[in-house]
């Protein structure tokens, strides 16, 4: 929140008008997010979810102005998709987080006036001093989709954990058993002067569009992938099937994932069984591709056979590509100089026989005013006939004895 406004007039010897001296309020602080590729989670603001911003300091005499509040700085990783939520519980786009830059969120509430701001020469002892206005309160919906060039798609046990450990500097866990890995894995592969970045999607199951197998979730991540490497595991009962049924899920999660571009590879090449069947098997996914076309490619992720072939035709593939654009365009951010809630039109309504006034300024000036004192309120009334506020009242009918409500204070009307 902005901080309030001082009411004071100086005081020294030998100066009996010395005047209204009181400082405005400092401003609120403003919250920010911030990309962060240190992060690869959101479990940071996940426990700890409601984030306060420093408010600003008061006013003080001798037209001392009050501190502006601290920012509040909320780092996010890279791929981090920002929304707003909206009072009828729809998701307003407002930013994607790519870089290191800072997104303004929430605004600060304005510092409240000091009684000096009041001053004019019919007025020359102003008592009132505004209230600092109130922070922005906002709720946000952060979505993480990972960012790479390259996502590496598999059922469990094909080989991921062990081909993007040999490909990188990734220290993804690798074991002879399914579902070794259980969230995604980042691994920067460099193939001469080129460099990629490749992901690991845990292994995907048959319904994994629905969630089945938590496979909702990491396709997510993969969304964004220029190039997906399809690998299949030679050994399995069935590797045509495989390819269909990850396909398939695909298709059914995001149809423009689908259609982007992908190298089919088989794994386990060191495997005698696999090697024997390598051309039957070839040409089955080769039929079973279609119009897609491409190689086929037949690797050993375990002795690195075939891998390097592979890494470059990755690297030429992704050369023809284009690098990806934002989903959306993002909502401008929140500036200083947009109208504020202050500047808001005024309305009266009527209820219970008092006056309900809806005047975010005038509720500032109320709500450190000391109502019982006379000059106050003749203050008070000529801000409501400046604003056309008092207007408003006759022509709804006010008389002299009624009640005016402000927010929390209530006023006689005279």
């Amino acid at each position: 929140n902005g901080g309030n406004g001082c009411s004071s007039f100086l005081r020294e010897k030998y100066r009996p008008k010395g005047g209204p001296n009181g400082g405005d309020g400092g401003d609120g602080g403003n919250a920010y997010l911030v990309g962060d590729s240190s992060l690869n989670t959101l479990l940071h603001i996940k426990f700890n979810s409601t984030v306060y911003v420093g408010s600003g300091g008061h006013g003080k005499g001798k037209h001392k102005r009050g501190a502006n509040g601290e920012d509040g700085v909320i780092p996010v990783p890279m791929g981090t998709v920002v929304y707003r939520m909206l009072e009828n519980g729809e998701k307003e786009f407002v930013d994607d987080i790519r870089n290191d830059s800072r997104r303004l969120v929430a605004i600060g509430g304005k510092g409240g006036w000091g009684n000096s701001r009041f001053a004019t020469p019919t007025n020359q002892e102003p008592v009132l001093a505004q209230r600092g206005e109130k922070g922005e309160k906002v709720v946000l919906f952060l979505e993480l989709k990972m960012l790479a060039d390259v996502g590496l798609l598999a059922k469990p046990n094909a080989g991921k954990s062990t081909l993007i450990s040999m490909c990188s500097a990734a220290k993804a866990k690798v074991a002879d058993y399914p579902f070794t890995t259980v969230e995604p894995v980042l691994g920067v592969v460099k193939v001469g002067e080129s460099d990629f970045v490749m992901m690991e999607v845990p292994g995907l199951l048959e319904g994994a569009h629905e969630g089945i197998g938590l496979g909702h979730e990491f396709l997510r991540h993969a969304e964004r992938a220029r190039l997906y490497v399809h690998l299949l595991d030679g050994l399995s009962e069935d590797p045509v099937d495989d390819y269909r049924m990850i396909n398939d899920e695909v298709m059914q999660f995001n149809h423009e994932m689908a259609e982007k571009p992908q190298l089919v590879v088989v794994n386990k090449l060191d495997v005698t069984e696999v090697r024997e069947q390598q051309e039957v098997l070839r040409s089955r996914l080769q039929e079973a591709m279609g119009d897609k076309g491409g190689a086929v490619q037949f690797i050993s992720a375990a002795t690195g056979e075939g891998v390097d072939v592979m890494l470059g035709s990755v690297v030429n593939a992704l050369a023809e590509l284009p690098k990806d654009d934002l989903e959306y365009a993002p909502v401008p951010e929140p500036m200083r100089s947009r109208p504020r809630r202050s500047a808001a039109r005024e309305y009266v309504r009527r209820e219970n026989g008092v006056f309900v006034v809806e005047s975010e300024a005038m509720e500032r000036l109320t709500a450190m005013a000391d109502t019982r004192d006379q000059r106050v309120l003749l203050q008070l009334w000529r801000e409501m006939r400046k604003s056309g506020l008092a207007d408003k009242l006759i022509d709804a009918g006010i008389e002299a004895g009624d009640t005016i409500r402000f927010g929390k204070v209530d006023l006689e009307w005279f």
